[in-house]
Protein backbone atom coordinates (compact mmCIF):
# COMPACT_ATOMS: atom_id res chain seq x y z
CA UNK A 1 0.00 0.00 0.00
CA UNK A 2 1.21 3.25 -0.82
CA UNK A 3 0.33 5.78 2.17
CA UNK A 4 0.64 9.37 1.80
CA UNK A 5 0.51 12.53 3.53
CA UNK A 6 -1.40 15.91 2.03
CA UNK A 7 -0.84 13.88 -1.34
CA UNK A 8 2.30 15.43 -1.50
CA UNK A 9 4.79 13.05 0.51
CA UNK A 10 4.83 9.36 0.54
CA UNK A 11 5.56 7.46 3.61
CA UNK A 12 8.21 4.86 4.18
CA UNK A 13 9.76 2.97 6.32
CA UNK A 14 9.62 3.58 10.70
CA UNK A 15 12.88 5.06 11.73
CA UNK A 16 11.71 6.22 14.64
CA UNK A 17 9.36 6.77 18.07
CA UNK A 18 8.44 8.63 21.01
CA UNK A 19 6.06 8.74 23.81
CA UNK A 20 3.71 11.42 21.41
CA UNK A 21 4.41 9.42 18.18
CA UNK A 22 6.27 7.81 15.49
CA UNK A 23 8.75 8.89 13.04
CA UNK A 24 8.90 7.62 9.67
CA UNK A 25 10.96 8.33 6.08
CA UNK A 26 9.07 10.59 4.05
CA UNK A 27 9.78 11.06 0.28
CA UNK A 28 8.60 14.19 -1.77
CA UNK A 29 6.65 12.63 -4.38
CA UNK A 30 7.36 15.62 -6.80
CA UNK A 31 11.56 16.11 -6.28
CA UNK A 32 12.35 13.27 -4.37
CA UNK A 33 13.72 15.14 -0.99
CA UNK A 34 13.81 12.98 2.13
CA UNK A 35 11.60 14.28 5.26
CA UNK A 36 10.88 12.79 8.69
CA UNK A 37 7.44 12.35 8.86
CA UNK A 38 6.00 12.35 12.79
CA UNK A 39 2.77 11.02 13.07
CA UNK A 40 0.05 11.12 15.97
CA UNK A 41 -2.57 9.07 16.92
CA UNK A 42 -6.21 10.64 16.38
CA UNK A 43 -7.14 8.63 19.11
CA UNK A 44 -4.75 10.75 21.34
CA UNK A 45 -5.54 11.98 25.07
CA UNK A 46 -2.85 14.67 24.84
CA UNK A 47 -2.27 15.72 21.37
CA UNK A 48 1.20 17.14 21.26
CA UNK A 49 2.27 17.55 17.43
CA UNK A 50 0.32 20.71 16.67
CA UNK A 51 2.26 22.14 19.87
CA UNK A 52 5.50 20.61 19.09
CA UNK A 53 5.57 22.18 15.57
CA UNK A 54 4.69 26.26 16.63
CA UNK A 55 7.40 25.34 19.10
CA UNK A 56 9.62 24.27 16.32
CA UNK A 57 8.14 27.30 13.95
CA UNK A 58 8.85 29.99 16.92
CA UNK A 59 12.34 28.26 17.43
CA UNK A 60 13.27 28.12 13.52
CA UNK A 61 17.09 28.96 12.38
CA UNK A 62 18.37 27.77 15.47
CA UNK A 63 21.24 25.37 15.63
CA UNK A 64 19.90 21.57 15.94
CA UNK A 65 16.42 22.70 15.53
CA UNK A 66 15.05 20.96 12.86
CA UNK A 67 12.36 22.47 9.72
CA UNK A 68 8.65 22.12 9.99
CA UNK A 69 6.81 22.24 6.46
Amino acid sequence: MDLRVGNKYRIGRKIGAGSFGDIYLGTNIITGEEVAIKLESVKAKHPQLEYEAKVYKALAGGVGIPFVR
